[in-house]
């Protein structure tokens, strides 16, 4: 068939190759995955060929977990639905580990628990032998066994802060 030039008689006045008729008869499986990547695409305009073929293993990869998934649990989503459910889980270690950088601005970590609710592990509040204050100044050489839940910084009476449980998991 690949090699030989085997006319198609089927075709009518067109006289197409047996070749060509199988593939027309055979791409439907092309057509269905362009059809239904097209709604819900990350391409986005380019002229590098390398960023084109990624924005198109994202679509295929995309549909390809949404199939498996359907077949694996029988769970009818839409494709809208499953892409927004993947994209969370794709984001949600990464949004883990950012609500864990003490220097990150505070209306971003109020952001962030909108997302995604991380489990914050109580730390000793009273360390066992007692230590200088950190915010202390060396002179006044105040001694603690308190510390700061957040950062483990030993700190006294003075400068202890009591703060509500919202903005403790902030």
């Amino acid at each position: 068939m690949h090699n030989d030039k085997a006319i198609d008689m089927n075709t009518g006045e067109k006289l197409k190759p047996e070749m060509i008729t199988f593939y027309n008869s055979t791409k439907s499986g092309v057509d269905t995955m362009d059809w239904m990547t097209e709604n819900y695409s990350v391409a986005r305009h380019s002229a590098r060929w390398p960023l084109t073929i990624f924005y198109s293993l994202l679509n295929i990869g995309g549909l390809n977990s949404m199939i498996v998934y359907q077949e694996n649990t029988q769970v009818k989503k839409t494709r809208l639905e499953f892409l927004k459910s993947l994209g969370r889980q794709l984001m949600e270690d990464q949004l883990k580990y950012r609500m864990t950088i003490s220097s990150l601005p505070r209306p971003l970590k109020t952001r962030l628990q909108n997302y995604v609710t991380v489990e914050r592990e109580v730390l000793p509040q009273k360390l066992r032998s007692s230590n200088r204050c950190a915010f202390c100044e060396r002179a006044k050489d105040k001694k603690t066994t308190k510390v700061c839940t957040n950062c483990i910084k030993p700190i006294c009476r003075d400068h202890l802060i009591e703060i509500c449980p919202d903005c403790f998991t902030l």
